[in-house]
């Protein structure tokens, strides 16, 4: 799922780039490498280290043909490469893996979690990771009202996953992503005020997820990156995501996966008549199977022949789990405790 949310956003973000005029030949593009060709980035150490594979190159979005480059590990002859040329618009970059980013056509860097493009200065591309300089808060102001500097920003403290990423909400008919259209009531809408909350972008790592609640900002701790739901269920940050669902109201819905939330038991009405017309069957059945058992009792030249003795055994068994289901069928969830428990059991 987060595979296909990136895509989606990715395609998007091409959507909207200006195509290139046929028959022109593509402007050159130069990108950074942090290290030397022949050469690797160790993020732990953070030196270079020799050994790098030939085909390097992590995947590469082409806007003008709305496709990925097709020669993976390789880059178009119009990509150009500066070795060893690390970020300068920040002292320590982050490090990200190549799966959680993609190459754009015209050399910016798009980050797959977070959707967002990152200029060419602001980053360096390596084998196995990418160095990235974080933006510059937007928005953010000070007392004066003039532009907050970064270091006066407050310290994200918590990262929260936000499923489908900004102006897309989640679509029920169709179990995925869709982008909103522009003057849609949901567009450019905020589902974290916070400003120690990071947003990421993706669903949980799971095969099936669930709606597992209204999301309440307050219920939201931004220590952590918890939320808890009405039901009162905690999630870790990772363990869920918050998103839109289309054509809903301006809830914002909790989604986890399955094995981590089993919603409850849907109420049984007690007046559905087929549950009283099996209830009913069951017990007609127990009146039958005990009438047997006595008949076998009342005959004792039977006693002796073993057919007669698993029959009886049968007949038991069967009478007693028809009655304990009756039982259960007709009481609903008024039994509780050790009734339960034992009938469990039974």
């Amino acid at each position: 799922m987060n595979g296909l949310v990136s895509l989606v956003a990715i395609v998007a973000l091409s959507s909207v780039a200006v195509p290139a005029l046929a028959g022109t030949r593509p402007q050159e593009v130069r990108i950074n490498k942090c290290c030397r060709l022949g050469e690797y980035y160790n993020a732990i150490d953070r030196v270079c280290f020799a050994g790098g594979i030939a085909k390097w190159v992590p995947k590469i979005f082409l806007p003008a043909k709305g496709q990925l480059y097709k020669d993976v590990g390789a880059a178009p002859p119009f990509m150009k490469f500066a070795e060893q040329q690390l970020p300068e618009s920040c002292a320590i970059p982050t490090v990200y893996a190549v799966d959680l980013v993609t190459l754009m056509g015209n050399g910016s860097l798009f980050l797959n979690q977070k959707h967002v493009l990152v200029p060419v200065a602001d980053y360096c591309i390596d084998e196995r990771v990418a160095l990235v300089c974080p933006a510059r808060p937007d928005g953010l102001l000070d007392g004066a009202g003039g532009q907050m500097d970064s270091l006066q920003a407050p310290e994200k403290t918590s990262v929260v996953l936000r499923c489908c990423g900004t102006n897309f909400a989640y679509d029920k008919g169709n179990r995925t992503c869709s982008r909103l259209t522009r003057g849609h009531e949901l567009y450019d809408s905020r589902i974290v005020h916070s400003p120690y909350v990071e947003l990421s972008y993706g669903f949980p790592a799971c095969k099936e997820h669930a709606i597992a609640g209204v999301f309440e900002e307050s219920r939201l701790q931004e220590q952590t990156g918890s939320v808890t739901t009405d039901s009162g269920k905690i999630f870790s940050s990772g363990e869920f995501c918050l998103e839109h669902v289309r054509d809903d109201d301006r809830k914002v819905y909790v989604f986890t996966c399955s094995e981590h939330f089993q919603p409850a038991s849907v109420p049984i009405n007690k007046q559905d008549g087929r549950l009283v017309l099996y209830s009913a069957g069951l017990l007609i059945s127990t009146i039958f199977l005990a009438a047997t058992l006595a008949t076998g009792l009342l005959v004792p030249s039977q006693h002796h022949v073993l057919h007669w003795r698993c029959q009886t055994h049968y007949v038991a068994c069967l009478l007693v789990g028809d009655l304990l289901l009756a039982i259960t069928q007709l009481s609903g969830n008024s039994i509780t405790g050790p009734a339960c428990t034992m009938i469990d059991f039974c």
